[in-house]
């Protein structure tokens, strides 16, 4: 590049990083009113809440990137056309594609990170907040038992624990069960874990004695060091792991194994997504595009560029919608899969022929319809 080329791609990149910056920045705020539940809900730290808020963020990031550079470069090339730095620029000899090279490069950087988003840091990002995720819900010590607190796990079971370490053990336990017909059982306990499997679910007891109250109104005592207090009337059976879509890397949605595939319509959803994260990065060069035959292509306006800018956006907006429309129509129908590109692509198409259109032409002075005649 030249030093204007340079210029130009300075006063674009810039727009681009803080239109960027804001908005993760409302993603962020989004994501984390979703995901406040964690707190409410799991008593899980801010550490946690924060963590699993920030491992959605590249795919939002992603998504918002085509919107972010859209709006970078409508900004940009609006200052510098209201500066007459373009007018001056193109009268000095530059020609079109001169102007358009910073445009292309900046969306080349921007497709080339999208596609690292969208095909290695995605995948890896959701993984790892669907694990964290799962952990949090399948953790029965922190659903069922509140530390210092005597809770009701149903009718007739009670179950308390002084406290609960980081690794999910209990200290001084104590479950009161009148559940059992023979009579109302109380066990007691140094320290306990619950474990759970795809089979059953129950509180390992370590070092603790019963008490039972037996029908003739005795009392039964006993001691143990180890015992298992069946929960599975209050806890299910632990579930397995289930990646989505959008949690796949890009071979597991094009060759989809057997779970993907037993799906209702999952080799189809597969494959749109595939198909998707390949095509979206094309919009990037589209919207680019588009702004920058927002201000390079037909006449200079003087009255501004506001009308243009506004059609500008409804294009770059109706296509994006349509892509979308046909990412979800793909899933029925996997044929419509190659709209995916054909949407960004014919966008792209329009907006250089749009810029390359020869201009209507002018007349230079009034016609002359022959000799003045004079008296």
């Amino acid at each position: 590049m030249n030093l204007v080329q340079r210029y130009i791609f300075r006063q674009l990149f810039w727009p681009f990083v803080t239109a960027i910056a804001a908005f993760a920045g409302l993603a962020l705020l989004t994501q984390s009113l979703s995901n406040i539940d964690l707190i409410s809900g799991y008593s899980e730290t801010a550490l946690t809440f924060l963590k699993v808020t920030l491992l959605a963020l590249p795919h939002l990031t992603a998504l918002l990137l085509p919107i972010a550079l859209f709006i970078a470069t409508l900004n940009a090339l609006g200052r510098l056309t209201s500066d007459s730095e373009i007018v001056v620029t193109m009268t000095s000899g530059m020609t079109r594609w001169g102007l358009l090279a910073p445009l292309v490069r900046l969306a080349l950087y921007a497709i080339i990170a999208n596609l690292a988003i969208n095909l290695i840091i995605q995948p890896l990002s959701y993984r790892e907040m669907r694990e964290s995720v799962y952990a949090l819900r399948s953790d029965i010590a922190a659903n069922l038992v509140t530390p210092g607190a005597f809770t009701e796990l149903g009718d007739g079971v009670t179950i308390y624990a002084r406290e609960r370490t980081s690794d999910g053990r209990m200290r001084d336990i104590l479950i009161h069960d009148e559940q059992n017909a023979s009579g109302a059982t109380t066990y007691t306990a140094r320290e306990g874990v619950i474990v759970r499997s795809e089979e059953r679910s129950a509180m390992v007891m370590i070092d603790g004695n019963l008490q039972q109250v037996d029908e003739t109104g005795e009392l039964n005592y006993g001691v143990f060091d180890r015992y298992e207090f069946d929960l599975a009337a209050f806890v299910g059976p632990i579930d397995a792991i289930f990646f989505k879509e959008s949690d796949r890397f890009l071979h597991e949605l094009i060759w989809p194994d057997s779970v993907l595939r037993a799906r209702i319509d999952g080799y189809e959803r597969a494959q749109a997504e595939a198909h998707y994260r390949l095509s979206a990065p094309l919009y990037l060069l589209m919207f680019v595009l588009i702004a920058g035959a927002t201000y390079f292509a037909g006449d200079y306006s003087r009255m501004g560029y506001g009308r243009r800018v506004m059609l500008a956006s409804a294009i770059g907006g109706g296509l994006r919608l349509l892509g979308f429309s046909m990412q979800s129509a793909a899933t029925d129908v996997p044929e419509l899969n190659a709209m995916q590109y054909l949407v960004p692509i014919a966008g792209i198409a329009a907006a250089i022929a749009y810029i390359y259109w020869p201009r209507r032409a002018r007349p230079t002075g009034p016609a002359e319809d022959g000799k003045a005649v004079t008296a």
